[in-house]
């Protein structure tokens, strides 16, 4: 299959930008807590810092070496309950 290239003015592109960014924000503001539809509980950040009595550039640095697991969406970060029990038990 052949791709295609499409030209678009940098007026519609903004636009286009501007509305992911709304999904986006949209999304982020979604209580994950709340667990509909999810089978366990997701933490942001945060909340990830205080279990763990972390900073956040050390939570950082757990996710660039890869010791903790996460979701991103958008522009905030998720970790599923499960992830950091099995970080928990690890250490």
């Amino acid at each position: 299959m052949a791709s295609q290239i499409m030209i678009i003015d940098e007026h519609e592109f903004g636009k286009l930008i501007r509305k992911i960014d709304r999904i986006s924000d949209k999304l982020e503001n979604l209580d994950l807590k709340s667990n509909d539809g999810f089978k366990e509980k997701w933490y942001v950040s945060a909340e990830v810092c205080k279990i763990l009595k972390v900073s956040k550039r050390t939570l950082q640095n757990m996710r660039d070496n890869q010791t903790i697991k996460f979701r991103k969406s958008g522009k905030k970060i998720y970790y599923k309950a499960s992830d950091i029990e099995e970080y928990l038990n690890k250490i």
